[in-house]
């Protein structure tokens, strides 16, 4: 009986309510928008970091990497002068 009167819990159920009505019918046009949602770039995929993660991935198998390690700082070169 304790959790049915708990703010949490019916904050979480309003949420998990809202999400499966929107996923369900869309979301509602006269909502206000959440917080970040104005900011936020439609134009921008959910699938950014999955995309660039299979990418990678391929990039790795082809054994071409996407960004090459750079040659380490204290390799001699062949045709620096060496110290003697």
């Amino acid at each position: 009986m304790q959790l049915l009167r708990s703010p949490a819990f019916h904050c979480g159920v309003r949420c998990i309510h809202r999400t499966i009505e929107e996923f369900k019918h869309g979301r509602d046009p006269n909502e206000p928008l959440r917080q970040g949602e104005a900011t936020a770039d439609p134009n921008r995929s959910s699938d950014g970091f999955f995309k660039h993660f299979v990418d990678e991935l391929r990039n790795q198998i082809r054994g071409t990497p996407t960004d090459p390690p750079p040659p380490p700082k204290n390799a001699i070169s062949k045709n620096a002068p060496q110290k003697r």
